[in-house]
């Protein structure tokens, strides 16, 4: 027997929006068959699930144009206005590398994937938990931008996580997630190191200005491995959807964005010198990086020392490297979020920022 076969929509959102029109379409009768199951914000449970829900954010326009003339550039008590002219004006040479809101959608990074490893274990498929029809417009508004930009596709996936509603503390508005704790059980921890804050900070000791670069929405510019979007899949009445970029909420997500920004900072941000000797010799002459000037004495370190800002920053104790170590920042901007960066003359940071 023949079966009458089905024509999809010519387009994801098309589809996406007769999927829009048959939920809305369903009786009253059907929608209480089965309860509507939100968390509240502020309890203790979701304190507990935090690291294993993907949170989705408020998106509106997910590519709005960067006002250069609104970024906050200098000290009023000690830069002139020429010394800020000279960086506002770098920031605007490059402006098209920034996005004005920081939910906005980040072009994909260049050379790196999120791949993740269940082993042997067989696909889990969750049902798809109810959402109350006062809230179903603005699921579909959500996911109609997430498949505008091309963040998430319709999927065949044989695994699918729920959407979960949260409720907000005021009772009425909602933050939308995706339950990814079934699936994190199955995944195969990764062994990248995370750095300690108190790592971070010593490095600033000695640094006279400051500059931090922000990376909007910073996991979605890694692109999924094909079998990455398969596991990533979700489903909700609207469907069933996988991310083609990195989502929150999954685990290793964390430690793969974290391998990223060290790669593409190698060379701004130098290694131990105990780490480094063991990098192959080429990669280092690549770099322009000398290893035998990790090995200077401490008397030609305090030489070349700048004076350390005591009133100001007392928890740093290292100098920052030194300006033949750094490397450019602003065409690696694919991959940067929150990055500090000192420098000890405000010269040497629009140096470093423009290189």
């Amino acid at each position: 027997m023949d079966l009458p076969s089905y024509a999809w929509p010519s387009t994801p959102i098309r589809r996406l929006e007769e999927e829009y029109d048959r939920c809305m379409r369903v009786s009253q009768e059907d929608l209480d068959v089965e309860p509507a199951i939100y968390l509240q914000e502020g309890s203790e449970l979701l304190s507990q699930l935090r690291d294993e829900l993907a949170m989705l954010p408020e998106l509106k326009d997910l590519s709005p144009e960067c006002d250069i003339s609104k970024a906050d550039v200098g000290d009023p008590d000690r830069t002139t206005a020429a010394e800020e002219k000279k960086l506002r004006s770098i920031l605007t040479y490059h402006r098209k590398i920034f996005l004005g809101d920081g939910n906005a959608a980040p072009a994909p990074a260049r050379g790196v994937v999120c791949d993740l490893d269940v082993g042997d274990a067989k696909p889990v498929a969750q049902r798809p938990r109810s959402i109350a029809p006062h809230i179903m417009l603005r699921v579909y508004e959500l996911l109609k931008k997430l498949l505008e930009t091309e963040l998430i596709e319709f999927s065949v996936s044989a695994w699918a996580s729920p959407i979960v509603i949260v409720l907000k503390k005021n009772g009425v508005d909602i933050r939308m997630c995706i339950d990814y704790r079934v699936v994190n059980g199955f995944i195969q921890l990764s062994t990248y190191p995370l750095p300690l804050i108190d790592d971070l900070l010593i490095g600033f000791e000695s640094a006279m200005w400051f500059m931090s670069l922000d990376m909007a929405s910073g996991f979605w510019a890694i692109r999924m491995t094909e079998r990455a979007k398969l596991i990533s899949a979700f489903v909700c009445p609207f469907g069933h959807f996988q991310w083609v970029r990195m989502p929150f909420g999954l685990k290793n997500a964390p430690l793969v964005y974290q391998a990223v920004i060290n790669n593409c900072l190698w060379g701004f941000v130098r290694l131990p010198a105990e780490e480094e000797k063991l990098v192959d010799q080429d990669v280092l002459e690549f770099l322009g990086l000398d290893p035998s000037e990790q090995h200077e004495s401490e008397r030609e370190k305090a030489e070349r020392r700048v004076p350390i800002l005591t009133d100001k920053i007392t928890a740093f104790k290292r100098d920052i490297p030194a300006p033949s170590q750094m490397g450019p920042v602003i065409g690696r901007s694919s991959y940067i979020d929150d990055i500090a960066h000192g420098a000890p003359t405000w010269d040497q940071l629009c140096e470093d920022l423009n290189a």
